[in-house]
């Protein structure tokens, strides 16, 4: 049977590596799917998802393996966990939850969100409301020098109320993404900052619905009340998945700014942590076969090719297994595509990265 040493993370998609020790000293993964992040969304789905996890598999025990079991799923679902949770309490209220405890009033400072159609250019703009009837709202634009039309919105999951002024960017503030401009489509994403870049003020927001990870500039992200979005996550995140067919796909020019492929000043929604090929633009799925490359402690790796077996997208680390059956860490700009067949690289969707080409941009 073997025996059970660590366990690994795999963040996309979702998913749980047992690194196992055989009697002959060989280490394997065995790699075990969980479920999408829209489906755990409370301390008791996790400890639901645990139980049965323990329940299969013959290496898992509940006394000595649940208590990590818990923490490190906590950490993939980005949901706080109770252990002795048997009720749990949703991250996330539903729409009728959020409407219902929303009381938007006339004065009001909202942002809107998943609007469809000629309204979507609206994604992401702040606004003061003028006009509350049931579901139907006008929203006067904050547009600095200039006047506008209200905007008039019929649906309390197009309006999130923004957190009162003041309010900081720290890990766990909710945020909407706004104020893109080469990838509009993101403009209204809901989402949470998992984690803070002071030297380069930006931040990493996974993306409520989608799981998706985007590193954004602090000018791009205003905080909301969550309190008051559960209808408007669901529609943002449709929104925010189709496909912008009106944009014109660019080359990321500075691999080291960490903002997004050809952005205009100010538009920095990056592609997914995990960079691949060290460009941001890729992400080696497992089972690739990569090389190391530009390893100064341990020069004696570099040149040498792994296959990958898992990704971690928050620490922008992959966990490779070398051709002497051992298995490392280690971070994503040091490892490259190797030349041999392998299978091909995965472009990360719904970035801005993914809109990105191979070839020369004229």
């Amino acid at each position: 049977m073997g025996k059970l040493k660590r366990f690994l993370l795999r963040y996309d998609p979702p998913g749980i590596g047992l690194e196992i020790e055989s009697e002959e000293g060989s280490v394997n993964v065995r790699h075990i799917d969980l479920p999408a992040g829209t489906e755990v969304a409370s301390s008791k789905e996790i400890n639901t998802v645990v139980d049965r996890l323990i329940a299969e598999e013959d290496l898992l025990t509940k006394r000595r393996h649940r208590p990590a079991l818990l923490q490190l799923l906590g950490r993939l679902y980005q949901v706080e966990v109770d252990p002795t949770d048997d009720e749990g309490t949703e991250s996330v209220p539903s729409p009728s939850q959020g409407a219902a405890k929303e009381g938007f009033q006339e004065g009001q400072q909202v942002v809107l969100v998943g609007l469809a159609g000629k309204q979507q250019a609206h994604n992401g703009e702040m606004g003061t409301l003028t006009k509350v009837k049931k579901d139907k709202f006008e929203v006067a634009l904050n547009m600095a020098g200039r006047d506008a039309d209200p905007v008039k919105v019929k649906g309390v999951e197009h309006i999130v109320a923004l957190a009162p002024k003041g309010t900081p960017l720290s890990v766990g503030a909710h945020v909407a993404i706004r104020g893109l401009r080469n990838h509009v489509e993101l403009n209204g994403c809901i989402g949470r900052v998992v984690e803070c870049h002071e030297e380069s003020h930006r931040y990493e927001v996974r993306a409520t619905e989608s799981g998706q990870l985007f590193r954004v500039k602090q000018e791009n992200l205003v905080p909301i009340e969550m309190a008051g979005a559960g209808g408007a996550i669901a529609a943002s995140f449709k929104e925010n998945r189709e496909p912008n067919t009106n944009t014109t796909p660019r080359k990321k020019d500075n691999a080291g700014s960490g903002g997004a492929a050809g952005a205009a000043p100010g538009d920095q929604a990056a592609a997914a942590s995990v960079a691949g090929a060290g460009d941001g633009e890729e992400i080696f799925e497992p089972g690739s076969q990569v090389q190391l490359v530009g390893l100064k402690t341990a020069m004696c790796y570099n040149g040498q090719t792994a296959e990958v077996l898992s990704v971690d997208r928050v620490r922008c680390r992959y966990e490779i297994r070398l051709a002497d059956g051992s298995v490392k860490t280690i971070r994503a700009e040091n490892v490259r595509l190797a030349m041999k067949a392998s299978p091909r690289p995965r472009r990360k969707e719904g970035t801005a990265a993914g809109a990105a080409q191979s070839g020369k941009m004229r």
